[in-house]
């Protein structure tokens, strides 16, 4: 497709068609790479976005709760 740079302030943008954004599922932010002299335009996503989705604490276990200590490790150090 080819398309024309816009003048805005002292840059260039260009408008993205609808269908290309509903493909690519982009919003308001994307991010810009530049790439062996190609421009790459993708949605972006937050890092670590949705890592808790359908997180229930109720269900979390203590880590350390079922160690045990041996006896080994109850002598006193010197130093």
């Amino acid at each position: 497709m080819l398309t024309t740079l816009r003048k805005i302030g002292n840059s260039r943008g260009l408008i993205i068609p609808s269908a290309f954004l509903e493909q690519l599922q982009i919003e308001n932010e994307v991010e810009l790479i530049l790439e062996d002299g190609v421009l790459l335009l993708k949605p972006f996503t937050p890092l670590r976005q949705g890592w808790f989705e359908g997180y229930d604490p109720a269900k979390d276990i203590e880590p350390l709760s079922e160690l045990q200590e041996l006896e080994s490790e109850q002598e006193d150090w010197g130093w």
